[in-house]
């Protein structure tokens, strides 16, 4: 058995490997738990759905999306969105009954990604499109662009490691890092830049050490990737100066070479100004969006493109010291989450698994043997273009998301330098030290422990309660006592405005409450020793005009605490459900919850569900 194992191909083991854990992430893994995974999910299927290009109004960005997301989604994006929120699997089989209904629409924003290129998303489109012309579920569309996508990253990564002539235990322990197959099995722009990068890499590292001509075949294959990677990122376009690495011996001649280079160059450049000036169309500040619609769209609040650009190019050695500060100030955070912090950049492994993650990769860079071996130069250009493009990331976070003048880019997370990293590592190959051992010897289990602690710590984030009491209620407005207040499902709490009850319109039972301009507050609970960190979810049904659900703070340490939910008109009843955590300490404070309407038309509100988790 152990020989049969040391006698395994490499990409052979990324296969095997990778079918395995992608089986097991994808059962620990709610739907929509990736970085932004929820307005990935509205654009790609936008782009299934027919509108290759971004919708926008005068202050909002997004698009038209079937109101059946909106059930399907509800408990997901609240675990996205809160640390401590967690699933029964009961919640992930209920998700299976939201059945696919693309006919009824409602425009979303979802600014921060209707703006990316569909080569982003093209292999979770092709699921999502097969899969919308029959009758299915929501889940059934959301994992067949989970499905799709991995397939493709699969396939792309099994010839990479097949076309690279060096170094394919390093590539293969480093393309199944956690981080790479999580943001794989989810909706991401980042999976399709990675197979781009890494498919490049590998036809250029196998032409240089190849004496064979370069044909037409592989120049277009060369143009075509470098033209998907200007559509869906074009930082990564910097990767264009590896090609030469490529000897010149290997064209017919120097005119040869260049000239293909350059007209290369010249399409890539021209596709994406074209895509960019789509970009630039429908860039919306934070400031002139619709405030109504600003809650979680994912735009910075104090990001100025124009402003930030201005000030970079007037103001020096500026963005040097930016770079410097965003590499040295905390390189935690990119070297953890290069290979593996989940969630929302928030559930991480043992940091001693991080630190002997790259003890194990720099081990297999520098002991695992190759024939051929980079020289000086080739590796100078390795390093140049990958400082360039990290330092290119950094400059389009810092114009689309940091504060003008901020002088450091807080949120480099790494899993913008999967395609970067690998540039680094091999710098290490050497023809002098060298150990005679296969490197599955360490592969392997190393790949077992990561995964292991990697599945542990996403199971027991989602799964696992971890509230130390709670609080709950629940009331249907049926009953009221003699002062006129609601009876709740907890003896020890009523609820206030029973004069509001009235028979028009229910959800259950024979009544709901009315809210109107001149009664404009209902289901009142005021409450004491609400704490920092507390999770508090709160669900009430709603028909009429636009309503809100409200939590409101009084008193020492908890002044202008004000957190509401709001919910459109609709002529029908809907489900409102509103789930946070408590930034502010108000133990000692009143805190008032309501349903409230601050419009000119009535509405109704029906069976309230309200709970209080507090956590040691």
């Amino acid at each position: 058995m152990l020989i049969k194992l040391f006698k395994i191909k490499p990409e052979v083991f990324f296969i095997y490997s990778a079918l395995f854990f992608a089986f097991l992430l994808n059962i620990v893994t709610p739907p929509l738990q990736a970085p932004d995974e929820l307005n990935h999910f509205y654009r790609a299927y936008q782009i299934a759905d027919g509108y290759f290009l971004p919708e926008r109004t005068v202050d909002r960005l997004g698009g038209q999306i079937p109101v059946s997301f909106e059930e399907y989604i509800e408990p997901f994006n609240n675990a996205a969105t809160n640390l401590k929120y967690t699933f029964d699997k009961k919640d992930i089989l209920k998700s299976l009954d939201v059945q696919f209904d693309g006919e009824l629409t409602e425009f979303k924003d979802f600014p921060s990604t209707a703006s990316y290129s569909p080569v982003s998303y093209f292999p979770q489109v092709i699921g999502m499109f097969l899969v919308k012309q029959f009758t299915c579920n929501v889940a059934a569309l959301y994992y067949a662009g989970r499905l799709f996508s991995f397939i493709f990253w699969l396939v792309t990564m099994f010839f990479v490691i097949r076309l690279l002539p060096i170094y394919k235990w390093l590539f293969t322990l480093i393309i199944l890092l956690p981080m790479n197959l999580y943001v794989t099995c989810a909706f991401s722009a980042d999976g399709v830049n990675n197979c781009l990068t890494f498919l490049f890499l590998a036809l250029v590292l196998k032409h240089i050490f190849s004496e064979n001509k370069i044909t037409k075949k592989d120049l277009f294959a060369f143009f075509i990737i470098l033209s998907f990677l200007a559509l869906a990122k074009f930082i990564y376009i910097i990767y264009i100066v590896l090609l030469i690495l490529i000897p010149a011996n290997n064209f017919k001649s120097n005119k040869h070479r260049f000239g293909s280079f350059l007209i290369i160059f010249s399409i890539i450049v021209f596709v994406f100004i074209g895509w960019s000036r789509v970009y630039m169309a429908n860039s919306i500040k934070i400031s002139e969006y619709n405030q109504d619609y600003i809650y979680n769209v994912g735009l910075s609040p104090c990001a100025d493109y124009v402003a930030q650009k201005e000030y970079i190019l007037t103001h020096g050695f500026y963005f040097f010291k930016v770079i410097y500060h965003s590499i040295f100030n905390h390189p935690q955070t990119f070297l953890k989450s290069y290979i593996g912090v989940f969630g929302q950049s928030d559930v991480f492994i043992p940091n001693w698994v991080y630190v002997l993650s790259y003890l194990t990769i720099l081990f297999i860079a520098i002991s695992e043997s190759n024939k051929i071996v980079l020289v000086v130069k080739q590796k100078a250009v390795l390093f140049f273009v990958a400082f360039s493009a990290f330092s290119l990331i950094l400059l389009s976070i810092h114009l689309m998301w940091d504060c003008v003048g901020e002088g450091v880019v807080d949120i480099v997370q790494g899993r913008y330098l999967i395609p970067i990293f690998p540039l680094l590592f091999i710098l290490f190959s050497n023809g002098k030290f060298r150990l005679n051992y296969h490197p599955i010897i360490f592969i392997l289990p190393f790949i077992l422990l990561i995964y292991f602690y990697s599945f542990k710590v996403i199971y027991e984030r989602f799964f696992v309660e971890s509230f130390s009491s709670k609080i709950e209620f629940y009331c249907d407005a049926e009953k009221i006592d003699e002062n006129g207040l609601l009876y709740t499902s907890n003896a020890e709490i009523k609820l206030e405005n029973g004069n509001l009850q009235t028979l028009e319109e229910h959800v259950s039972g024979n009544h709901s409450i009315q809210l109107s301009p001149s009664n404009q507050y209902g289901f009142t609970y005021k409450f004491k020793n609400l704490s920092l960190g507390d999770l508090v979810e709160i669900e009430v049904f709603k028909k009429g005009g636009p309503g809100q659900l409200v939590v409101a703070g009084k008193g020492e340490g908890c002044q202008d605490f004000f957190i509401n939910n709001k919910s459109p008109k609709s002529n029908d009843w809907r489900k409102m459900k509103f789930v946070f955590t408590m930034t502010k300490n108000c133990t000692n404070s009143d805190v008032t919850f309501f349903v409230w309407n601050p419009n000119d038309e009535k509405n109704y509100f029906d069976d309230i569900k309200f709970c209080i988790k507090k956590f040691n």
